[in-house]
């Protein structure tokens, strides 16, 4: 699988005027229920590499954040875990 530059991929999302705001929620959001479900993987296969989806996380996690979205909110809801 070939890995997307996660910081471009959110700026895309975050910088398109045509999105309101909660629709760049959703797709950020979208994108790092994928990145959990990669780290998820990566606890159990040494073929994924965790530190790169941690990095994404965490950016992902931060670009909620500047939109007023409070990413701990999202596990709340879900009992999946690392």
């Amino acid at each position: 699988m070939v890995h997307q530059n996660i910081t471009d991929v959110i700026s895309k999302i975050v910088e398109d005027p045509e999105l309101a705001k909660s629709e760049k929620i959703s797709q950020l959001e979208k994108l790092r229920q994928d990145a959990r479900a990669e780290m998820r993987a990566a606890s159990e296969s040494a073929m994924v590499d965790d530190v790169e989806t941690g990095d994404d996380l965490k950016q992902l996690d931060l670009a909620l954040e500047k939109l007023g979205s409070d990413p701990d909110s999202i596990e709340d809801n879900s009992t999946a875990t690392l």
